[in-house]
């Protein structure tokens, strides 16, 4: 699949849209994390047949947080870091892609960085950015 290059504007259309989901996702996210030491304990019985009674739930969730990171991806967001909600946007900046960068419990986009520097690059927009 090709990469979807954002205009800012489309961009920062999609932040309410990606906030719903992207809170979804931490909170399924986290629930995965908090079921998974049960779920640990039932793999090390399984030679000995061992269940439990948090598979199902747990099938439920993983599954539920697969379609929610699939309808980011369907966006063409890049989803950098569950557990920050932290989404990059391609975007083409001077003849070059970089990332729009936003995180959940920002309100806007107001960063960029290189592919290559990541969250730790990240810059302020300038003016121009905003189309």
């Amino acid at each position: 699949m090709e990469e979807r290059i954002f205009t800012f504007s489309e961009a920062v259309g999609l932040i309410p849209q990606l906030r719903a989901i992207l809170q979804e996702v931490v909170d399924e996210w986290n629930r995965v994390k908090g079921l998974n030491p049960q779920i640990q304990k039932a793999r090390d019985r399984s030679q000995f047949d061992g269940g439990s009674p948090y598979g199902v739930e747990y099938i439920e969730t993983v599954t539920h947080l697969m379609v929610l990171l699939q309808q980011v991806r369907d966006m063409g967001v890049l989803l950098k870091d569950v557990d920050k909600g932290l989404c990059d946007f391609p975007y083409m900046k001077n003849g070059k892609v970089v990332y729009l960068c936003w995180q959940l419990g920002e309100d806007t986009i107001e960063y960029w960085h290189d592919i290559e520097t990541g969250f730790a690059g990240r810059e302020p927009l300038d003016d121009s950015d905003h189309e």
